[in-house]
C-alpha cells in the first residue's frame, strides 16, 4: 500500500476521494470472477475424473495446483504493487486468470490439466495482493478490515456461483466447455480494470529514509509476519480441504446426487462471503480494530465443524447437513479479509503489499500441501472420520502459532 510522506488517516477521512466505492465495486467484481472457474472445478471433480481416469487424490487436487501459483508470485506480486503500484498488475493477473482456464479446458491428461491450473494460479497469485493494497490505499485505518473482507467476499461468492453453474453446465455441455465458459467474464473485468483504475491521485511510492530497511527485508525479518502468516497456512489447508473434498465425501459417504452435494459446497461458499463481512466489521468496531481474536474465533469454530463432519455419516439429512455447510463456510472461509489487514497493519504502508504477499504465499502452501495429504491420508486410513479428527488437531497447532503473535493497533 502506498502512502505519501504527509499523508495522515484523518486527512482521507475529512476529504475522502469520491470516487472510492466505484473502485471498490470494481475490486470486488473482479475478484468474484476470477474464482467462479477455479473454485466451481471441484463441484464437477467426478465428472473430471472420470474423463481422465484418475484417482480421488487426483481429483482432489486441482485447487492444490491451483495455488502452486499464489505460493510462487504472491510475495514478488505484492513488491510489484508497493515498487509499481496496483493498476497494470490487476489487468495481469485476470488475464493469466483467464488464459489458463481456457487451456485447461482442452487438456487431454492429468499432468496437462494440472500444468495449466499453475498457470492460471499464477493469474490468481498476482491478482490477489494488489487488489488488497489496492483496496486498503483508497479507504481509512478505522474500515480497513470491513473493506478488505468485502473484498475479499469475491473468493467464496465467486465459488458459490461456480459451485452452483459449473455442474449443470457441465452436465448439459461437458466439464470443458463449462470450464472455458468460465474464462469469459474475466476477461471482460480485465478490460474494465484496464479502463476504469487508477490508484487514489494522493499516493505516491513511499521513499525510503537513509539507514531504513528495504520492504522486503522488513518483511522476511518481522516475527510476528511469519507467525501469522504460518497460523494462516493451516487455516488455509483446512479450507480447501473442505471446499475440495465436501462434494466427494458426500457423493461417496452420505449418498447424494452430484447437483445435490454441489448444493452444499455453494451453500458454504455463500456462508464465507457472509462471514468476510462479518468478520470485518467485527474486527473493525467489536474488537477496535484488534485482528487476532476474530482469526482465533474463526479457527475454533472451522475446527468444531470438521469433528462435526467426521461423525456424519450416510443417510444424514438436509437439517444437519445445511446448517454445517453454512457453519462452516462462515467460519472457515470468512476469517480471510482479517488475516490480509493484519499483515499489512504489521508491516506498515510502506511494506503492506510485501507482508500481504508473503502471507498469500505461504497459506496458498496450505492450499496446495492440505488436500492431496488430506486425500493420501483417506486412502490409507481406508475412510473420512479419522481425517476429519486429524484435520482438527492440525487446526489446533495453528492457533498456538496465533496466540503468539504481538498485535498493534492500527496506524
Amino acid at each position: 500500500m502506498r502512502v505519501s510522506p504527509g499523508d495522515r488517516p484523518r486527512e482521507r477521512d475529512a476529504d475522502p476521494p469520491r470516487n472510492r466505492y466505484a473502485i471498490l465495486a470494481l475490486i470486488v467484481v473482479a475478484q468474484t470472477v476470477a474464482n467462479i472457474g477455479p473454485l466451481g472445478i471441484p463441484a464437477i471433480a467426478s465428472l473430471i475424473r472420470q474423463d481422465l481416469g484418475l484417482t480421488l487424490t487426483q481429483a482432489g487436487s486441482f485447487l492444490s495446483a491451483y495455488y502452486i501459483g499464489p505460493v510462487a508470485m504472491s510475495l514478488f506480486a505484492g513488491m510489484l504493487a508497493d515498487r509499481w503500484g496496483t493498476a497494470k498488475t490487476l489487468v495481469l493477473g485476470q488475464a493469466l486468470i483467464a488464459v489458463g482456464l481456457v487451456a485447461a479446458s482442452a487438456a487431454g491428461s492429468y499432468a496437462t490439466l494440472i500444468t495449466l491450473m499453475v498457470v492460471a494460479g499464477v493469474g490468481y497469485g498476482t491478482l490477489n495482493p494488489a487488489s488488497t493494497t489496492a483496496a486498503m490505499s483508497w479507504f481509512p485505518p478505522r474500515q480497513r478490515a470491513t473493506v478488505v473482507g468485502l473484498k475479499q467476499v469475491g473468493l467464496p461468492f465467486g465459488g458459490m456461483l461456480g459451485a452452483a453453474i459449473l455442474p449443470a453446465v457441465a452436465l448439459a455441455l461437458g466439464w470443458r466447455l463449462a470450464v472455458a465458459a468460465a474464462a469469459l467474464p474475466i476477461m471482460v473485468c480485465a478490460v474494465a480494470s484496464a479502463v476504469v483504475y487508477r490508484d487514489p491521485p494522493d499516493t505516491a511510492p513511499a521513499r525510503p529514509t537513509p539507514g531504513e530497511r528495504g520492504p522486503v527485508a522488513a518483511v522476511l525479518r518481522n516475527r510476528d509476519l511469519w507467525l501469522v502468516s504460518a497460523a494462516t497456512l493451516v487455516f488455509a489447508a483446512m479450507q480447501t480441504v473442505w471446499m475440495a473434498f465436501l462434494t466427494l465425501y458426500l457423493q461417496g459417504i452420505v449418498g447424494l446426487t452430484l447437483l445435490a452435494a454441489s448444493r452444499y459446497l455453494a451453500l458454504a461458499q455463500g456462508g464465507g462471503a457472509l462471514g468476510r463481512i462479518a468478520f470485518g466489521l467485527l474486527s473493525d468496531r467489536a474488537f477496535g480494530g484488534r485482528r487476532r481474536a476474530p482469526l482465533l474465533i474463526a479457527g475454533c469454530g472451522s475446527a468444531l465443524c470438521s469433528l462435526a463432519l467426521a461423525f456424519t455419516g450416510p443417510g444424514s439429512q438436509a437439517l444437519w447437513l445445511a446448517p454445517l455447510a453454512l457453519v462452516f463456510g462462515f467460519v472457515g472461509i470468512g476469517w480471510n479479509g482479517v488475516q490480509h489487514t493484519l499483515m499489512a497493519e504489521l508491516a506498515g504502508p510502506r511494506s503492506a503489499g510485501t507482508a500481504v504477499g508473503l502471507g498469500l504465499a505461504l497459506s496458498s502452501l496450505g492450499v496446495t500441501l492440505g488436500p492431496p495429504l488430506f486425500g493420501a491420508f483417506v486412502e490409507r486410513a481406508g475412510g473420512y472420520r479419522e481425517p476429519w479428527i486429524g484435520l482438527a488437531v492440525v487446526m489446533a497447532g495453528g492457533l498456538g502459532l496465533l496466540g503468539l503473535v504481538r498485535e498493534r493497533p492500527p496506524v
